[in-house]
This record gives C-alpha cells, sequence and structure tokens, in this order.
C-alpha cells in the first residue's frame, strides 16, 4: 500500500493511494487498486470530498471503477 496525500492550500487537501492485491483466489485473478482524492474544508463545518476510485477485478468480476462524491455539514 501506497497513499500520500499533499495540502495545496489550507483548506484543499490532494491525495492518492495505490494497493497491489494479492492474488490469492485461485479461481479467480483479482488485480491492484488505486484511487485520487481532493477535499476541500471550506469552514469547520462544510466540507467536501471527490474521489475516483479503480478497485481493479475482483473475484473475476469486470473492473470496479467509479466516482464518490460526498458533503458534510455540521453544527
Amino acid at each position: 500500500m501506497a497513499p500520500a496525500a499533499i495540502w495545496l492550500t489550507d483548506d484543499v487537501l490532494l491525495g492518492a493511494e495505490y494497493r497491489d492485491k494479492p492474488d490469492n483466489l485461485s479461481a479467480f485473478h483479482e488485480t491492484s487498486a488505486a484511487d485520487v482524492v481532493i477535499a476541500w474544508a471550506a469552514i469547520k463545518n462544510l466540507s467536501a470530498t471527490a474521489a475516483w476510485a479503480d478497485l481493479g477485478r475482483i473475484a473475476g468480476k469486470a473492473p470496479q471503477r467509479g466516482i464518490y462524491i460526498s458533503a458534510w455539514l455540521g453544527y
């Protein structure tokens, strides 16, 4: 596993991760996973996150890829 992140500004974080999965299922071939994320903390009680993830092949299924979007508001 190789995660990394950097603050682009005081309120924006950019990160990425790569994970090499062991191919332990003899019946199926599995591949590595990776993701990229950007998060914005507007104020103490408001943040937003967007990410793209590639989970690779899991148990013989086609590559699992998608986006993730989240907003958080607290009081």
